[in-house]
């Protein structure tokens, strides 16, 4: 399987796409960083510590990181149907739902870990420089980024398997498009805030909710390729 990951990694060229999550990674911190900072000028502090600080950091880096899963999904499945690349990988001596799984294993994998790193460097740039530039009031140490790494990975986990989602939509009519729109529209919906009138979170806390939405999303990458050996290419 890691072989086969492996020679679609590199068929594919996705190795671009790796530049572009750190990228979109010091944008975020950067986006974040200049609201606290532009908040803190007009003395209307937007982050009173470093928990309000990453939960705005962490809104964005799901949703950057679902879409990305979007793009990678029509890249290496959906592209492949549409221009009929697909037909000549299955004529290969290879099980189909191996040559598939292989291809979702990536993006489980690109998501996971994009959404993991980004969100510790993030974590361990705000400590190091908030004694220097003050992005909020409170103190922050190792031991805050110490004690988010359990749910660093829960969410890192429950991100990759409801970008999954997205396929669904695009296999119907091997539509780029609609896969990757229906990952934005994803991501910015598990990622809405909910508010009482005195305080807000996200829908991505509700733990249930992205429990859903990951078992949902591993469901559908299971009904993509359940039948494909049995099943012609259209």
């Amino acid at each position: 399987m890691f072989r086969l990951m492996k020679i679609e990694w590199k068929r594919n060229h996705l190795a671009g796409y790796g530049i572009r999550a750190v990228i979109c990674m010091v944008i975020i911190f950067g986006m974040v960083a200049g609201m606290a900072l532009m908040s803190n000028a007009q003395d209307e502090p937007m982050f009173l510590d470093f928990t309000a600080f990453m939960s705005l950091a962490n809104i964005l880096v799901r949703i950057t990181f679902v879409v990305f899963s979007g793009i990678i999904i029509s890249r290496l499945v959906i592209d492949e149907y549409k221009n009929k690349t697909i037909q000549l990988l299955f004529s290969y001596p290879l099980q189909r739902k191996k040559v598939i799984q292989a291809k979702l294993m990536i993006v489980l994998g690109f998501c996971f870990f994009s959404v993991v790193i980004s969100t510790f460097i993030i974590e361990v740039l705000t400590v190091l420089l908030n004694p220097t530039v003050h992005f909020f009031e409170t103190a922050a140490s190792k031991e805050d980024v110490l004690a988010t790494i359990p749910s660093i990975l829960i969410a890192s986990v429950m991100t990759a398997g409801l970008s999954l989602i997205p396929l669904s939509f695009g296999m119907r009519k091997k539509s780029t498009a609609t896969t990757i729109t229906s990952s934005v529209i994803l991501g910015i919906l598990l990622n809405s805030m909910v508010s009482d009138g005195s305080s807000s979170v996200s829908m991505f806390q509700f733990i249930g909710v992205p429990i859903v939405f990951c078992l949902l999303g591993l469901a559908v990458a299971y009904l993509s390729y359940r039948k494909i050996d049995r099943t012609d290419v259209a």
